[in-house]
């Protein structure tokens, strides 16, 4: 049975700010109801989308705005062989995958990347590769031969088109590893200006960095400590992308203490780590234990980072 009552009328509700009355029954009330339900529903919702469109278009254009961790300026390379805008790869890299990682690098441009040669999966248009011996030439090429990197190195750089709708055009680069890796970001400053490294253990790197040679101070590590004799040595300012197989471990050793470590997982370390290698103490551990007649031993100050599975 209809009853009839008052009840503001939605129509008016969202026109007037006056409030206006109407007298109807309840069957009214509900026709008015399922009309005016999806109305709003549709209002709301593309509305709901601009907001979060325009939040998508801010952050964009905020990624490429310069902050205090940019350089507005071009830097020139430790080796005087390119000037560029560093990049600032918290904000413009990203590592996919699980225990099979890549890179994947957003390049704006006037921005390089340098990578060991042989390690692009793909780059987008606009992208382009300038393979080289470096500023050094040939010392340079043999260095890093030494180090366990290919003798060349790849510069990566980016040029937008003529007339950028937004003006926020980037190129993309994304690299990958010869065995089943886990990639990871280490800064050189932030590790006392000196990081070393495992050969071959670099995949990309700023090119504000330098790698060069460092000599295992004994000739018991070059020979038994599962690195060799030349590590590799990155010094200057920025980001670098080195690889590990298999679990990560970060370690971070105080005044003095010893880890020992098999030897092979050493991914690397602050410059101020001591490494050494030692022989392994007892003779059933030595012949039974499957470890080997030495093992690596790394003694603090310094943060070390050791891989699972070594290559």
């Amino acid at each position: 049975r209809a009853s009839a009552r008052t009840i503001e009328h939605p129509f008016l509700l969202l026109s007037s700010p006056h409030t206006s009355k109407v007298r109807h029954n309840e069957s009214t009330e509900m026709q008015l109801l399922t009309i005016i339900t999806p109305r709003l529903k549709a209002s709301i919702i593309p509305a709901r989308h601009l907001l979060r469109n325009v939040h998508r278009r801010r952050c964009l254009s905020s990624s490429l705005t310069p902050t205090q961790n940019d350089h507005a300026t071009p830097l020139t390379s430790p080796d005087g062989s390119v000037t560029a805008v560093p990049i600032n790869f918290a904000t413009s890299s990203a590592i996919e995958g699980d225990e099979s990682q890549i890179l994947i690098v957003d390049l704006a441009p006037n921005q390089i990347l340098r990578a060991e040669s042989g390690a692009m999966i793909y780059m987008t248009d606009g992208v382009s590769m300038n393979t080289s011996m470096g500023g050094g030439g040939v010392k340079s090429g043999v260095s890093r031969l030494l180090t366990g990197m290919n003798m060349f190195l790849s510069d990566y750089s980016y040029t937008a088109p003529p007339a950028p709708a937004d003006g926020s055009s980037r190129g993309q680069v994304a690299l990958g590893t010869e065995f089943p890796s886990k990639i990871v970001r280490l800064n050189v400053s932030e590790m006392g200006g000196k990081i070393v490294a495992q050969r071959g253990a670099v995949l990309a790197y700023s090119h504000t960095v330098e790698v060069g040679m460092e000599f295992t101070k004994k000739l018991t590590a070059g020979f038994f400590g599962g690195e060799g004799f030349v590590l590799q040595k990155l010094t200057g300012d920025g980001d670098v992308f080195v690889k590990a197989g298999g679990v990560v471990i970060e370690r971070r050793l105080a005044e003095g203490e010893e880890l020992r470590v098999s030897s092979g997982s050493l991914v690397a370390m602050e410059g101020d780590v001591e490494f050494d290698v030692g022989m392994m103490p007892g003779v059933k551990n030595v012949l039974f234990g499957g470890e080997g007649l030495f093992v690596t031993t790394l003694r603090g100050p310094g943060v070390v980072y050791l891989q699972g599975l070594p290559p």
